[in-house]
């Protein structure tokens, strides 16, 4: 399994959700919305790699939809906040 940009954030995503409690109330994420931005992550990936074969374009890709994600995490945050 090669590792890309999608890999790596979901593995981050994933220790950042086992370092904090999901039953607290200030958490940031729910059990459901974890398992839902990871099979949304997983899925992604998945078609970054079948619709792109060469390694350093997916990279650049994946990269820049993880830019555009945040980006657009952070605009939803502060407007909604």
């Amino acid at each position: 399994m090669r590792f890309t940009p999608i890999n790596i954030a979901s593995a981050c995503l994933v220790a950042w959700f086992v370092m904090e409690n999901p039953n607290d109330e200030k958490a940031l994420f729910t059990w459901g919305a974890f398992v839902a931005l990871m099979v949304l992550l997983v899925v992604i990936d998945i078609l970054f790699r079948v619709l792109i074969k060469e390694n350093k374009k997916m990279w650049m890709l994946q990269l820049a939809f993880l830019v555009v994600v945040c980006v657009v995490s952070l605009i939803v945050k502060v407007t909604f906040a």
